[in-house]
């Protein structure tokens, strides 16, 4: 199947320590029937060479320009702010996790078909269902089997989800999922998925990315970067998700973005909620409605992870349990800054440094249709 360069396209990689499959992905996205003008490639662990080794030793499809940026940070939101710095000049940017397998070698071209269709000219963000070949690593299934055995009121009750309709987003960051319709190749979101994220440039802006969410981030607090990300463009017009497009996540790898161990993950997991509740509405500061949906989330779920920990009497348990109180705890005290959370840090300053050793790597081609 011939392939063709969209030279209004730029695609963007975030990684950190995981040249093995970021090899396996870009693979795949060689083999798709849209290719980008430009790949860009930002590294959070520039210290080891080797990503930028293994990506000097592919052959490349013509017409691809590799930028490689080594980051000063390795933390997700602010690497992908260094991607849409890098990618000044292109119409849409296509943000992808570094661990995402494409096995239908046309859903990046569903992805991004709206951005090429005036029917969906006030589209702004699309993304994509991934999904997963087993269970998570860094997922217990004993604690998530737990909370899944919850009344289904109470975690409506928790969630604030009561009455949103499907497609929308609670107050503290829980996703409604879509129905599909029939025949419709996609369906309307308030959210972005973060493993799969193609956005139209022009709706982007340097107040589009947080300095507190960076720092946020730094802290390994960070989870729901996608979530805030895609709502703040999504402030400039419509998000979407392809309902079509086939994207894997194989699991192969711990994150690298947030902690993996019970006490710290559960604590980023509450601490992020703060975060997400500040701005939920975008362009106004929240209601009391959304501040008391914060509590009753955090109250709901101290509970049912306390019981947990004294029902099944583990380690993990009561860690996770531990974690999570402390995390909204803090959550409730203080709001997440980057004045707060990173005080020595500059980040725009950083960023500048950072863009500064940025390279356009030469890279071999492989001859056209192979």
């Amino acid at each position: 199947m011939e392939s063709r360069i969209d030279s209004r396209l730029c695609i963007c990689i975030c990684t950190y320590q995981r040249p093995h499959l970021l090899k396996q992905e870009l693979l795949d996205l060689f083999a798709q029937t849209v290719h980008p003008a430009c790949l860009i490639i930002v590294n959070g662990d520039p210290a080891s060479p080797e990503v930028r080794d293994m990506l000097c030793s592919l052959e490349y499809p013509p017409g691809w320009k590799v930028v490689y940026v080594p980051s000063n940070h390795g933390n997700l939101s602010y690497q992908r702010y260094l991607g849409w710095r890098a990618a000044a000049g292109y119409d849409v940017l296509v943000y992808f996790d570094d661990d995402l397998r494409v096995p239908k070698p046309d859903s990046l071209a569903q992805v991004i078909a709206p951005y090429q269709d005036m029917a969906y000219r006030d589209v702004v963000g699309v993304t994509a269902l991934t999904h997963a070949r087993g269970w998570n690593h860094f997922q217990d299934p004993e604690i998530v089997q737990d909370l899944d055995k919850a009344p289904r009121a109470l975690v409506r009750w928790m969630g604030a989800s009561s009455g949103l309709l499907p497609g929308d987003i609670s107050s503290v960051g829980n996703r409604i999922y879509p129905v599909p319709q029939s025949g419709d190749p996609y369906a309307e979101v308030r959210w972005l998925q973060g493993r799969v994220m193609a956005y139209r440039m022009q709706a982007m802006h340097e107040d589009t990315f947080s300095d507190d969410l960076f720092a946020l981030d730094e802290i390994r607090c960070g989870l729901g970067e996608d979530t805030y990300l895609s709502r703040q463009v999504g402030a400039h017009g419509r998000l979407l998700i392809s309902t079509t497009a086939r994207f894997d996540h194989p699991d192969e790898d711990t994150p690298k973005s947030y902690p993996v161990k019970a006490y710290k993950l559960a604590y980023a997991r509450a601490y992020s909620r703060r975060f997400l509740n500040d701005h939920y509405r975008v362009t106004e500061p929240p209601r009391l409605s959304d501040r008391f949906d914060l509590v009753k989330s955090y109250v709901g779920n101290m509970a049912l992870n306390w019981v947990s920990a004294l029902r099944k009497r583990k380690a993990r348990y009561t860690a996770y349990a531990w974690g999570y109180t402390r995390g909204a705890l803090r959550g409730l005290l203080q709001k997440p800054t980057a004045r707060a959370l990173t005080p020595t840090v500059n980040w725009r300053a950083d960023a500048e440094r950072a863009l500064a050793g940025r390279q356009t790597l030469s890279v071999r081609y492989r001859p056209a249709g192979e």
